[in-house]
């Protein structure tokens, strides 16, 4: 189970840091249509978008994983 004092106190930061600390692209962070699209976790704080650099993270190997057992279904189908 996760520390709740981990959650509360975990740092948000904006789109800028969060893309620069994953290498992503800024836009994918910052249009609303690609984030839901894309399933990415964020937080709404007044008007402003924040982000869980973790989450993120989480995410981003989630997305890797699924990529990886796509191309090795795929390799089985053409085999």
């Amino acid at each position: 189970m996760t520390d709740v004092n981990q959650i509360l106190t975990e740092r948000l930061v904006d789109a800028r840091e969060a893309a620069f600390c994953l290498k992503l692209p800024m836009y994918l962070l910052t249009n609303p249509k690609d984030r839901q699209r894309l399933g990415l976790p964020h937080y709404r704080v007044g008007k402003m978008v924040r982000f869980k650099v973790s989450e993120l993270m989480a995410w981003m190997h989630a997305q890797a994983q699924a990529e990886a057992e796509a191309n090795a279904q795929g390799e089985k189908s053409d085999a």
